[in-house]
This record gives structure tokens, sequence and C-alpha cells, in this order.
């Protein structure tokens, strides 16, 4: 999980035989993934209450309605083969990559309560935001005895029941299906509006923050992902629950949403660099295959001489 890579890479520092290696490793993620999954994720999600955040001090500055936030993380995979319609589905308009996205949850003790299943780098984030629905609102529901705490936050009015989570500027919308408060997008947007944007940002860096720990503990999530896809959700997972562990140790710092901002910076830059290289590649192609051409025009003695020449050679065949 620490070195990530190709599976070659990893079996030849080990000195095992490729089969053996893959095979063991595997298993032992689908083993202990679900465990530790369900001992440092879930068992966060069950303590994250809005009573305790309140009275610990630990509930969001600018929205202590909020119980918690969330964000979806992008990370590149290598081009899936088969037809254009199909493996467009993996393709990042956003990052000009193709990858994979998942959505995570995170409290205001800074511990990630939840990762959705994987999605293709096309999914929108607020699609993967409905299919994660269940879970946002087994979350988001007020307890009993909460109706005691102060609640002034926005949209009160229209979901009562449930506290607020913070998203970003992807999830536009969302305040329609749930108490979800996200940045307003636009260009023409009040001083007001910016000021409010700017108070959801700064609580809701927790998420990158917490990305940024991730990614910086397990080159198997922050590197390109070399594996089989369908193992992709139980090794994120696992590192999830070992992040929660080390963050437990460690509490989050704002340098590791540093880490994490410049990475994805790097990661956005990577994929126009890319398809540039592949324009250049292409175009030098093309000019090698035209020279190409044309010196063999050339040693037939010109375009009519060649034409000429192909016309006697076939008709010499028959």
């Amino acid at each position: 999980m620490k070195a990530g890579g190709t599976w070659e890479g990893l079996y030849k520092v080990f000195n095992i035989a490729s089969a053996t290696f893959t095979d063991t490793v595997t298993k032992f993620i689908r083993l202990l993934s679900p465990k530790l999954y369900a001992d440092q994720v879930q068992a966060q999600a069950d303590r994250t209450q809005m009573r305790t955040a309140m009275t610990s001090g630990h509930a969001f500055s600018n929205f202590p309605c909020a119980l918690y936030a969330v964000d979806v993380t992008f990370q590149q995979r290598f081009c899936p083969g088969g037809p254009i319609q199909e493996n467009g589905k993996y393709y990042s308009g956003k990052h000009h990559l193709y990858g994979l996205k998942v959505e995570v949850s995170v409290n205001t003790h800074g511990f990630a309560i939840n990762c959705s299943d994987h999605a293709k780098g096309a999914t929108h984030d607020v699609s993967m935001f409905k299919d994660n629905k269940p879970f946002h609102l087994g979350r988001m529901i007020k307890l009993p005895g909460d109706e005691s705490l102060q609640d002034n936050g926005p949209i009160s009015d229209k979901y009562p029941d449930q506290w607020a989570i913070l998203a970003d500027k992807g999830y536009q919308g969302m305040a329609n299906y749930l108490r979800c408060i996200h940045p307003k997008k636009g260009k023409n947007l009040t001083r007001a509006e910016l000021v409010n944007n700017d108070k959801i940002s700064s609580d809701r860096v927790l998420v990158e923050n917490y990305f940024g720990r991730l990614n910086m503990l397990w080159r198997v999530t922050a590197d390109k992902f070399r594996w089989s896809e369908a193992l992709y959700d139980d090794v994120f997972r696992l590192c999830v629950a070992l992040t929660n562990y080390n963050i437990s140790i460690n509490p989050l710092r704002d340098q590791n949403g540093d880490w994490y901002r410049q990475s994805q910076h790097k990661l956005i830059q990577l994929g126009p660099a890319i398809k540039e290289k592949r324009r250049l590649q292409q175009a030098k192609y093309r000019a090698k295959k035209k020279r190409r051409l044309e010196t063999s025009i050339e040693d037939l003695g010109g375009e009519d001489d060649a034409n000429e020449d192909s016309l006697i050679q076939y008709s010499q065949e028959f």
C-alpha cells in the first residue's frame, strides 16, 4: 500500500513468483479491508453526533449546524481497452485523464465516516451523491434530544429534522433534495454571496486535509492505479481505515490540505500535457510518413513515371 506501483515491481522486491504474490496479497486485502473499515470508519460514523461535536468544541466554525463535510476525490488509472463508448465513461473532462472517483464524508473531528463505491471518471459528483443518498439520509436525521440544540443555520426551515452537510460547488441543486450547504456558482455574485462561499470553503477544507493525509500515507491512492478495478473499493477502504487510525494518533494539519491541493493541481496539468505530447507524436509520425512517400515517388522517377510503372506491373500480373 505504501509502495503502490505494478504487481511486477512488487513481487520482484520480495522475490516471490508473480501469481503466488498477487493471489496472496489480493486475498489478504479482501479479507482485511471489511474488518478494518467496520472498526475504523463505520464505528466513527456511529459516534458522529451533533451533541458530541458541540459539547466538545469541535463543531464547524462558520456552520455549526453541519454534521460533516463531503467531497469527491479523483485518481488516475490506465486507459481501458474496448470501444470508445465504454472507455469514454472513465474519462474526466476536468482532469483530461482516465480515472476513478470516490465520495468521502469527513466529520468535524477529521475522521472519515463513509466512502462510497467507486465510480467511473466521467460520473458527475451529484450523481455519486444521489447514489449514496441512503447513507446521508441516515446520518443527517436529528436524534431524540437534538431539538434542544441551537440550529439557526441555512435552510433549517425547509429541513427542520435534518442537520446540514457541507459540499463544494460540484453539488449544485442538492439543496432541493437534502439539507446540503454548498457555494454558489456564477460570475456576478454579490459581495455577501462571495463571503458566504469563503465561509463554506473554510469549513469544508477539512475534507481536503483528509485527502492530503490519505495520499501522503499511501502511494497506491496517490499515484496512477495500476491494479484490477475489481479490487479498487477494497484497496481504497483499507487505506481510509488505516488513515483514520493514523489521525487518531496524529490529528490533521493544514499542511495536509496544502499538499493535496498541490497534487491535484499537478494532476490537472498532467492531462493537457499528455494530450499535447500525443499530438506532437502524431504530427511527427505523419511528417515521417509523408517524407517516406515523397522519397518513394522520387525513386520511381516522379508521379507520372510511378503511375506508369504501376500500370505495367499490374498488367503483367494478369
